[in-house]
């Protein structure tokens, strides 16, 4: 009860009127009046001195304000803790990135993300880089996993990862992995890509680029397995993120090439839409999946 009338005056205080504070409480004038009064009487003093045009603070009113504002701010912000932490009893959370991302990077997260959360649900959109920041733009996902650097500036990035690519092969064609390769010579046999518009390909055309040479792949693939399977049977030479390739490489199904100019890292990062806050769902998922990724 006395937290009401703390309410009242703090919100007849605020607006100077106690037909105003009526309006904003949805009370009437008389419930307002009758509530300072009670206070007042409470506290034995008097909180307002009334005018023609409202009320003002007594000295005695201006000195308990500041702290009748502080009270009422904190139950505040824990009633909006408590409706946040509701919020991860039920709704969704919807992720854009890369099928190759998801499998390799982020299902292990998710699944652990489902163990503790489990009435949230989790939704997963394909898509290349592009294709990630439009549906960003459009409310699709919440966040997405996208390939570096990324240049728009409506966009916020979050570091992830960095990824390591090579060139590899299969058994028919195990002679090249015996010695150091000069990117040139790569050009002598059929290279094995995913589609030009994939981030991967991208950055093996900007490979080629800096050594003055120009790449067009002969064996256009749109799955990481394919790709293993298609170098597997000799058909060529592939390019691919060393991740998605490990247990190929630990079993010796593939082989790595070893080549003379070196090849950078690549970042994969996380991307949100600036000035529009995530769900807490999609904030304690993201909080997860950082920690997780700092005990590697």
């Amino acid at each position: 009860m006395n937290l009401e009338l703390y309410r009242v005056f703090y919100v007849t205080a605020t607006e100077k009127s106690f037909s105003k504070a009526a309006a904003k409480l949805y009370i009437t004038q008389p419930s307002v009046s009758h509530a300072i009064k009670q206070l007042e009487e409470m506290l034995e003093v008097q909180l307002f001195t009334r005018h023609a045009k409202g009320v003002e603070l007594t000295k005695e009113g201006e000195a308990i304000y500041p702290s009748i504002q502080q009270a009422l701010g904190s139950i505040n912000q824990a009633e909006q803790l408590l409706q946040e932490l509701k919020q991860l009893e039920g709704g969704r959370v919807t992720i854009g990135g890369s099928d190759s991302t998801f499998k390799y990077f982020v299902l292990p997260s998710i699944q652990r993300f489902q163990a503790r959360y489990p009435n949230i649900h989790i939704r997963l959109q394909h898509g290349s880089t592009p294709q990630i920041i439009e549906k960003l733009d459009n409310g699709s996902i919440d966040f997405g996993f996208v390939h570096l650097p990324v240049r728009e500036r409506h966009v916020e990035i979050q570091p992830f990862l960095t990824i390591s690519s090579l060139f590899v092969v299969g058994e028919q064609n195990r002679e090249l992995a015996e010695r150091p390769l000069p990117l040139e010579e790569v050009l002598d046999y059929p290279l094995i890509t995913f589609s030009e518009s994939s981030s991967s390909t991208q950055f093996l055309q900007r490979l080629f680029e800096r050594q003055g040479l120009h790449v067009q792949p002969d064996i256009e693939v749109g799955s990481v397995e394919l790709l293993i399977e298609c170098v597997k049977l000799g058909m060529g030479v592939a390019f691919v993120t060393k991740d998605f390739v490990l247990r190929e490489l630990e079993k010796g199904e593939l082989m790595p090439l070893q080549m003379k100019e070196p090849i950078e890292q690549r970042a994969i990062g996380i991307v949100t839409k600036r000035g529009q806050p995530l769900s807490l769902a999609a904030k304690v998922f993201l909080e997860g999946l950082h920690q997780e990724r700092e005990k590697m």
